[in-house]
């Protein structure tokens, strides 16, 4: 597996989404967990993404790691965690600097280790920028400079909020480390690449691009009951994955749009939710082939029937190209 250099990290070109573990995508054992995590580290991912908010991914992987640690010690791995976030309303986020420590030490006890490689505060447009800019951050570098956390970030869905957040940062002398942006860069909208070279100039070293699939829109079944994206964009959505099915061609939605998503080469690296091992596997198979394909550059497929199709399919999801829902919900 390719590795990306994040000053001191060495962090694997795509990495382990395990909010997965947590139950919103379906139940998975614990020892689906191990297996899942010992095919991603064998197979050489090195950072599994988890947070407080996925329900008990943090303990479910803990446990795996530490099932794990003879085969992969501390050291040859990456934890990214959240915090901030702990429900789906405003109400139950906290990001007072007083949270920060508990929840950096409530993480680490959940997940077996006595440092985190990178915390990031959780969906910081649920908040008022100043909440996270002059309570959270400022304790999570002070944390940063006790070994305790190596690398500081945000993430969160609105672009222009990762943006203005980062550009704070630099004016204050404090640049973040990571900024991790989710369903910005796929089939259905592609506005991470314009915000790439922003939030670069931004200080920003690593840019992590997750949810390749949208949250699981862009799969043969219907999306998620909970998935916030208008109905339009759904109806659309099932209009692709039909008329992939009809065609009988030899390539999925999902593979499609996981072709597609990896080969956007400005991002230092994606995130992957995978709860199997034949998920695991299917992830690097995919990343591998779109970096031959390189679609979002203009690439083509080899199969001339597979490249018309990909191209209707395009054409189709291109009126929802500007498109984001309102986040934070109107009912958080």
């Amino acid at each position: 597996m390719e590795l990306v250099k994040s000053d001191a990290l060495q962090l694997s070109k795509v990495g382990l989404g395990c909010g997965v573990f947590g139950g919103a995508y379906g139940i998975t054992s614990q020892d689906s967990v191990v297996q899942t995590v010992r095919k991603a580290l064998s197979s050489g991912m090195n950072i599994c993404d988890t947070s407080p908010y996925y329900n008990d991914s943090e303990v479910r992987l803990g446990k795996a790691l530490l099932e794990l640690q003879e085969e992969f010690p501390r050291a040859s791995y990456h934890i990214c965690t959240k915090l901030g976030r702990y429900g789906y309303t405003k109400a139950e986020f906290d990001y007072s600097a007083q949270r920060v420590v508990d929840s950096v030490h409530e993480s680490m006890r959940r997940l077996h280790t006595d440092y985190l490689d990178i915390v990031l505060c959780h969906d910081v447009e649920f908040v008022d920028v100043t909440q996270v800019i002059d309570e959270a951050l400022p304790e999570l570098f002070e944390l940063k400079r006790q070994g305790v956390v190596r690398k500081v970030g945000i993430s969160g869905y609105p672009l222009d909020t990762l943006l203005e957040i980062a550009q704070i940062q630099q004016q204050r002398g404090q640049p973040l480390d990571v900024c991790l942006s989710y369903c910005n860069f796929n089939l259905h909208c592609q506005l991470l690449n314009e915000f790439i070279p922003k939030l670069r100039s931004a200080g920003i070293q690593t840019i992590i691009s997750a949810s390749p699939l949208s949250m699981g829109l862009l799969c043969a079944n219907a999306a998620p009951e909970w998935h916030p994206a208008k109905q339009e964009l759904k109806d659309a959505v099932a209009r692709c994955a039909e008329l992939i099915a009809q065609s009988g061609v030899g390539v999925s939605l999902a593979e499609m749009a996981e072709h597609f998503s990896f080969s956007c080469t400005r991002a230092d690296m994606h995130l992957v939710g995978s709860k199997t091992e034949p998920e695991v596997s299917h992830a690097l198979s995919a990343y591998e082939r779109a970096q031959r394909l390189n679609l979002a550059a203009g690439g083509r497929y080899d199969d001339p029937q597979v490249q018309r199709l990909y191209e209707q399919i395009r054409d189709m999801l291109e009126p929802f190209a500007m498109y984001t829902w309102p986040s934070p919900p109107a009912d958080a």
